[in-house]
This record gives C-alpha cells, sequence and structure tokens, in this order.
C-alpha cells in the first residue's frame, strides 16, 4: 500500500494538482456560482463544465499513483491541466455570456459570435497546454504560416462564408423567425430557422429546408417580410367590365374585403384604378395582413370575398371579349330560366308570415323585385344598430345571429342568439318600420339568401294601403312569438290587449315609414 501512501502525499502537497489545486478549487466555486445564477430552463449548460472537471480529478488521481518521471505521469499531468483550463473557459464563458450578460442584452447573442468566443477560449487552453509541455509557440507559429496560407487559398470560400456570416451578424438584417425572400425569384420565401458560421436555414412553406451559403447572402438584395414590423401588403388584380361605374366597383371590393379572417382593419384596404384592358377595367386591390406564414390561404379568402362581393352587387368578373350570335333556342331557354327563377323565389317567399298574408298578385309582385344574394362562410350579413331596410329568408345555407352588450363588445365575446336555416327570415321590423338593426347576423357556411327591399313593399302598399293592417297584425304575432320564448308569458286577457296595442303601434310606425 506504499504506492497509495505516496499518492494521497502527492496530492497534499500539491504536486500531482495543476496550478497548486487553485484551479480545481475555482471551478468548483464557478459551478456553484452557475446553479445558482441561471435559470432553471438552462441549467443544462452546467453539465459540460461539471463533467470536465470530473475527467481533470481522474487524471489528476491518475498522475497521483504513477510514478513521478514516467511517459504516463506525463500524460496525466497535461491531460489533467488541459481539462482544468478547459473547464474554466467552458465555466466562465457561460457564467459571463449566458447569465451576466443575458439579462442586459436586447436579444441573445448571435450564435456565430458565440461560437467564435468559446473557440478562442478553447485554442487559449490549448496553447496554454502546449506551453505547459514544453513547445516553444514562435515556432510553431513561423512554422505554421506557409500552412495557413496553404489551407486558407483551399477554404476561401468556407472563410468568405464565415466572414459573410460575421457581416450578416454584425447588420442583422434579419434574425431567427423572420420570413425573408433571399433571390429575385418570389417563391423564393422562407423562415430562418438557424444562422451559423457557415450558411442560414429557410424553411419554406412547402416545408423544405433551403441552406443558403452566408457569402451568397451577403451579395443578394434581401426583402424581410417581417421588420421593420410584422405587418406586410399584398395586393391582388380584379378585371370587370368597362361599363361599371369605378365607384360602385370601389364599395363592393371593400366591402367584401371587410371583416375578412385575416386582412388587418388598419391600415385599412383600398382599392387603384390600374389599367384599361382587353377584358376591361383593371383594379388593383390593396390589403395589409400581420399573419406572413398565413398569406396565401389569406389571398385566396380574399378572393372568395370579392368574387361573392362582386356578384351580390350585379358586378361579373370579366372574360376576353367575343361577338356571339344568340339564336332563337337561346333566348327560350334564358326565358325559361327567368321563369324558374322566378317560380323559386315566390316559394321562398310563401315560407315568410308578413309575405304569405299578403295576395297572390302581391307576392308575385315581391317575388319580381326581389333578388338572391351568395355570402362566403363568415361573412357579416347586417351588424347591430346598423341602418337597414331590406328582409332576408334563407334559401341555402346557415346563418348566425348574435348581439353585442355594448360597442366595444369584441366579435368573438358577442351572445349568440339562434342560428337559422333554409326557410327562416330576418330583418322584418328594419323593412317595414325602418328600425335599426337589433342584432349581428354572420353566415356559418356558403349561403343565399332572398332580399327584398323597402322599394318592393312600397310598390305593393301604394296600390293596397289597406294590407298595411294585415303586415302590423302578422308582425305583432311575431313579435309576442319572440317575446314567449324568452320570457313568461303573460295572462291571456292581458295577452290580447298588448297584441292589439302593439299591431296598433306598429301599424303606425309602417304608414308613416312607406308614407300611406
Amino acid at each position: 500500500m506504499q504506492w497509495l501512501r505516496d499518492a494521497v502525499d502527492a496530492l497534499l502537497a500539491g504536486d500531482a494538482l495543476p496550478l497548486g489545486g487553485a484551479g480545481s478549487l475555482l471551478a468548483a466555486v464557478l459551478l456553484v456560482a452557475l446553479r445558482l445564477l441561471l435559470p432553471y430552463s438552462r441549467r443544462r449548460l452546467i453539465v459540460w463544465p461539471f463533467r470536465l472537471l470530473v475527467a481533470h480529478l481522474a487524471f489528476v488521481a491518475l498522475a497521483a499513483v504513477t510514478p513521478a518521471g514516467g511517459g504516463l505521469h506525463r500524460f496525466a499531468q497535461l491531460s489533467a491541466f488541459l481539462l482544468i483550463l478547459v473547464c474554466l473557459g467552458r465555466a466562465g464563458f457561460v457564467l459571463v455570456i449566458d447569465s451576466l450578460l443575458s439579462r442586459s442584452m436586447a436579444r441573445p447573442m448571435p450564435k456565430i459570435f458565440r461560437d467564435i468566443l468559446e473557440g478562442l477560449v478553447y485554442t487559449a487552453a490549448v496553447l496554454a497546454t502546449l506551453r505547459a509541455a514544453g513547445a516553444e509557440l514562435d515556432a510553431l507559429l513561423t512554422t505554421s504560416a506557409l500552412l495557413t496560407a496553404v489551407v486558407g487559398l483551399s477554404l476561401q470560400d468556407t472563410l468568405g462564408n464565415l466572414f459573410a456570416g460575421l457581416s450578416l451578424q454584425a447588420q442583422n438584417p434579419f434574425e431567427l423567425g423572420d420570413w425573408i425572400q433571399f433571390a429575385d425569384d418570389e417563391q423564393m420565401v422562407g423562415r430562418v430557422v438557424e444562422i451559423n458560421w457557415r450558411a442560414t436555414r429557410v424553411i419554406t412553406l412547402d416545408q423544405v429546408e433551403v441552406v443558403i451559403p452566408n457569402g451568397m447572402l451577403a451579395k443578394a438584395p434581401i426583402r424581410n417580410f417581417t421588420k421593420p414590423s410584422v405587418m406586410s401588403r399584398r395586393s391582388l388584380r380584379v378585371v370587370v367590365p368597362r361599363d361599371v361605374p369605378p365607384h360602385r366597383v370601389r364599395a363592393a371590393i371593400i366591402a367584401g374585403l371587410r371583416d375578412t379572417e385575416g386582412v388587418s382593419p388598419l391600415p385599412a384596404p383600398d382599392l387603384i384604378t390600374e389599367a384599361f384592358t382587353e377584358r376591361g377595367m383593371q383594379y388593383w386591390v390593396r390589403y395589409f395582413i400581420e399573419d406572413f406564414q398565413r398569406r396565401e390561404s389569406i389571398d385566396g379568402l380574399a378572393r372568395e370575398r370579392i368574387w361573392y362581393a362582386l356578384r351580390r352587387a350585379a358586378i361579373e368578373v370579366a372574360v376576353p371579349m367575343l361577338d356571339v350570335a344568340v339564336h332563337p333556342d337561346d333566348e327560350q331557354q334564358r326565358k325559361r330560366s327567368a321563369q324558374q327563377g322566378l317560380a323559386r323565389r315566390l316559394r321562398v317567399l310563401q315560407r315568410v308570415d308578413i309575405c304569405r298574408a299578403l295576395p297572390q298578385e302581391q307576392q308575385q309582385r315581391l317575388a319580381e323585385a326581389a333578388e338572391i344574394r351568395s355570402y362566403g362562410a363568415g361573412e357579416l350579413v347586417i351588424r347591430q344598430g346598423a341602418d337597414g331596410d331590406e328582409l332576408f329568408i334563407v334559401m341555402h345555407g346557415q346563418v348566425l345571429v348574435t348581439v353585442d352588450e355594448d360597442e366595444h363588445t369584441p366579435p368573438g365575446d358577442s351572445v349568440e342568439l339562434a342560428r337559422l336555416g333554409p326557410g327562416s327570415f330576418f330583418g322584418e321590423m328594419s323593412v317595414m318600420t325602418g328600425e335599426a338593426r337589433s342584432a349581428n347576423v354572420r353566415t356559418m357556411q356558403d349561403s343565399e339568401l332572398l332580399v327584398v327591399g323597402k322599394a318592393a313593399f312600397a310598390s305593393v302598399l301604394a296600390d293596397a294601403p289597406q294590407l298595411a293592417e294585415r303586415i302590423s297584425e302578422v308582425l305583432a304575432e311575431r313579435q309576442q312569438q319572440l317575446d314567449s320564448a324568452s320570457s313568461k308569458p303573460a295572462a291571456p286577457a292581458m295577452q290580447g290587449a298588448l297584441d292589439g296595442e302593439r299591431s296598433g303601434q306598429l301599424l303606425v310606425r309602417i304608414r308613416e315609414f312607406f308614407s300611406l
């Protein structure tokens, strides 16, 4: 056991410990400081310094048990010396960069700078170990000058990428998570996921990883869609016939983009009359979005909303102009289609109480004046508090009826009242009395609504004013049904009095609204 006693004596005397044991003690102190200062989510950074310290102590023990002056003893000493220097460098780097500086820096240090600084620390540790081994560093550096020149020439592209990466990090034209266009091709757009010393990695919308050398990025114009803010402008072109006034087109398209999911309300969408083309008038539609990753789906939804808006406004999307000869058979087919459409509108109108109460002739006139409007899913048909003089009947699809507690209520916090399907109707009070809209109505899916305006009812009532009394009675009955669905009904005798009073009040309002 003499060798064990000699090893213990060597350790106590400090002969086997590099730096007289001060390095090991300092490393232990740094590890304790890291344990206390680093947040819980980053304590994994302590693992490597701790492993290096354990390996260092293992080589110290090996140096203590091997005979002094032997090759193995010398190797163990140099290894222990190198490991303690690397441990101190790594622990000090983490303490300064990841603990102290990270609290005062606005953003994390770029990875390429971290790698270079950490590499310099390890290089210094290796040079110090070589010097402790007796190597002449001046001669070594002089001898390696030629080798450095040869390596530099062979790695000039790699070194160019390295310095280009440093330049990009210093200028900071983009950061991790930014959406950039890195070539003239508009399809070469992706989200930055990594910036290292050689290249930058981006992920496109097709989930394809593209690795771009930093040297190429440093020479190319870079479009950053995330800076200076996440707001970016999108645009599309719409061509409509020349005979449609621009103000009608502008009003229809702007109304269609309003409340479109993903389209920012501020800055508001706008429209520019861009060109006269062979197809017709070309308009440049511009709007802003905040979620650039969803740009393609938002653009598609915007086109859909514009199509529905133009369709409701009876504006066709222009097609190449051709001279077409209309044959008699085509004219007859058109007339049959018009008659079928009229019959369909009449059947829908007869489902509504206030229309069913009218004579057949008056129902026919309303059907002729009614129009069918198409709405996409999620479109706002009427807004609470807005003026309106139209009656809506659901022909196909479904709508959601909600109310806001006040004008500042967010759309998602509105109170749901009902979901109306085919055959249901809304807006009867506004069309007959001019009353402001009492609720919001938004489509839940692609829907077709039959719309009858005030002008159609005015024509009917002008010829038969006595119908206003019948309509007021029907409206009073409907109001009573709505009240009964939400509260306890009154006694029959009192209810009859209330219905009569309500019918009289509605009749007065109808006559005033239609100037009867």
